[in-house]
């Protein structure tokens, strides 16, 4: 019996340690799965006012009841490390934590750890797909690509439609969107996914074909009946791209009827100024001014001193410049649209076009003055004025039509070769590059090739046609010559002095290049600086001094402003040169020199005039010694 009572006790207080073990385990289990509860309560809430969880991070609080979980399942970790089941929940647990907050690298070393000690685990299938997103979200596209495999090699996998979704986002991000559409196809095509699923995929698929601007298939997929499963935020979105779908198939009127549909929704209440001035904007593209003058009227009195106020005014400055061409109505438009919302994008661009305006009509009337005389009194201003206003209408105003008129105007009217061939270049570069005419473009550049060969006008009309350059200024070939010289005169530079009779040949047969070189390219830069090499050529001869003397003097004389010219002005001023303020400033020390002088004679001959009984000892004040020690005389350190 006695016996039987140990053993009896023995089994009593192994039961009773158990319990204590199970007790501890179930206390930071419930604790962990307590708080992952709370957490995904938050989350979920925070992501209802966002359509993607990567636009939005968790808060503080939701931070620390993950960083909870983590630690509670850390504690299982440590106290049951022999337990598979208690110590997989808690490692999956722990990575599920660092992927909501956002820590992915770790989520990623914790969901390997899941595979390795637990593949057989049933949360396995998740942490497949989640591996692979947080893959995703570190940036690791390649390794996040192998790691969905698994996740779609079967529609039985749980996670098979997300994983899809996920391998159209990696397509994407690789810079291969047809692959990425591809993907998005087989979800909508697979009857088995979810509605909520599918609405996903709409949706993400019309943003992909919105930016290949496919437009009828953009819209397509964002009025899906489907897309009513999504947040309000992603249903707002779609609506809105499917209007502007509407806008670039140029169904006008009926994408402006979904903006009026839009505005009668209270729940969009937030974007209703947005909507109607751009209902006004469309129904402006339709031809229909006096109904979008009547729309963009109400933007102003609803949204005063709103952004929406300086875009609709905007468009009626725009309008009345464009269309109607009177500009004085379309600067009082964009003063208004300025005063509105100074600061927004409209206000800047509508003072920027007020003040383009204001410059025009100046030009314009110079311009029209001069051409209602017999004959135009000064030409190269009259151009000049014909080129500045090209500019304003192409830079400015956005009139590409009015600029081309101009520069055609002043390529039939002007005799100055040098301002025609500026202007039909600059009118090839308008049909390349603005109004997206290559054929036209090319026809303009090849007239300049032929008209104005061996220039750079002709050299950049052959490098924007692709074609091999061949045409050479004066410039090239003067540069061309220039290093031929400069060759020999390296050559002779590095020549041993024993021989110096072939040094001697070295220079000469440069000085000889350089000297025609000079002849016959007088104004261009490498005609300069051959020129300069002449100079110190003659430098090197003592009996040639005179002409070195005669070359940097045309150098400084003729070509003062380049660095060649500059440098021949210094070798020929040795001494210091006097300007103007060196002698006003010693003006100013001498006069300040004589009257210190006359001051101090007054008090010396004062001095002897006074009689002995009447001297007294002389006594500095301390405002003298200030005057004596303030150095206004000669020395001054400015």
């Amino acid at each position: 019996m006695r016996r039987l009572v140990q053993i009896a006790c023995l089994v009593m207080v192994a039961l009773f340690w158990e319990g204590c073990t199970c007790c501890a385990y179930l206390n930071h289990m419930f604790n962990a799965e307590r708080l992952y509860e709370q957490a995904g309560e938050m989350r979920e809430a925070r992501l209802d006012s966002v359509p993607e969880e990567s636009m939005s991070s968790p808060s503080l609080e939701e931070r620390q009841k993950y960083d909870k979980v983590i630690e509670k399942s850390s504690h299982v970790l440590e106290r049951f490390p022999k337990n598979k089941k208690r110590t997989a929940e808690a490692v999956f647990l722990i990575g599920e934590s660092y992927r909501h907050k956002g820590e992915y690298s770790k989520a990623i070393t914790k969901y390997d750890e899941f595979e390795r000690y637990f593949a057989d685990h049933d949360s396995m299938r998740t942490v497949e797909y989640q591996r692979a997103y947080c893959l995703y979200r570190n940036n690791e596209y390649n390794i996040a690509r192998f790691a969905l495999e698994p996740v779609v090699a079967s529609k039985d996998h749980p996670y098979y439609f997300q994983g899809l979704n996920l391998l159209s986002l990696l397509d994407e991000n690789s810079e291969a969107p047809e692959q990425a559409i591809a993907a998005l196809e087989a979800v909508l095509a697979d009857t088995s996914g979810t509605p909520y699923m599918r609405a996903k995929a709409h949706f993400r698929l019309a943003g992909l074909y919105f930016k290949k601007e496919v437009w009828d298939k953009a819209r397509l997929h964002y009025t899906a009946k489907e897309i009513e499963l999504l947040n309000l935020r992603e249903q707002q979105v779609a609506a809105e791209q499917a209007a502007e779908c509407l806008v670039s198939l140029e169904q006008y009127l009926k994408a402006a009827d979904e903006y009026k549909a839009l505005i009668k929704n209270q729940e969009y209440k937030s974007k209703h100024g947005f909507y109607l001035v751009r209902t006004g904007e469309i129904i402006l593209m339709a031809g229909r001014y006096p109904d979008a003058r009547i729309i963009l009227n109400k933007v102003n009195n609803d949204y005063p001193k709103t952004e929406y106020a300086a875009r609709s005014y905007f468009n009626l400055g725009d309008y009345e410049q464009n269309k109607t061409l009177q500009y004085d109505q379309a600067i009082s438009y964009y003063d208004s649209s300025f005063i509105s919302y100074t600061i927004s994008e409209w206000g800047l661009k509508s003072r920027e076009r007020r003040d383009a305006l204001k410059r025009l009509l100046i030009l314009r009337s110079q311009n029209d003055a001069d051409l209602r005389k017999q004959s135009i009194p000064n030409a190269n201003n009259f151009f000049k004025n014909e080129f500045q206003i090209a500019e304003l209408f192409l830079f400015k105003l956005s009139e590409v039509d009015s600029a081309v008129n101009r520069l055609t105007d002043v390529i039939e009217n002007s005799e100055d070769t040098a301002k025609v061939m500026r202007a039909t270049y600059a009118r090839a570069f308008i049909f390349d590059e603005y109004k997206n005419d290559p054929d036209k473009a090319e026809e303009l550049y090849k007239e300049i090739i032929e008209k104005f060969p061996n220039t750079e006008y002709a050299k950049q009309a052959q490098a924007n046609l692709g074609m091999r350059v061949t045409m050479q200024t004066d410039e090239d070939k003067a540069k061309e010559r220039y290093l031929q010289a400069e060759s020999l005169w390296t050559i002779a530079s590095e020549m041993p002095l024993s021989k110096m009779e072939a040094v001697d040949s070295a220079y000469a047969a440069s000085f000889v290049l350089f000297d025609s070189l000079y002849r016959d390219y007088p104004q261009t830069q490498a005609g300069v600086q051959a020129l300069y090499m002449k100079a110190v050529y003659y430098q090197m001869n003592p009996e040639r001094q005179d002409s070195a003397g005669v070359a940097y003097r045309l150098l400084r004389d003729n070509h003062g402003s380049t660095p060649w010219g500059k440098e021949a002005a210094k070798l020929l001023n040795a001494r210091l040169t006097t300007t103007d303020a060196d002698m006003k400033r010693l003006q100013n020390r001498t006069r300040q020199s004589i009257e210190h002088i006359e001051k101090q004679s007054a008090k010396y001959y004062e001095s002897l005039n006074k009689k002995p009984e009447e001297k007294k000892e002389e006594v500095k004040t301390q405002e003298d010694e200030v005057l004596e020690n303030t150095y206004n005389s000669m020395y001054d350190f400015e």
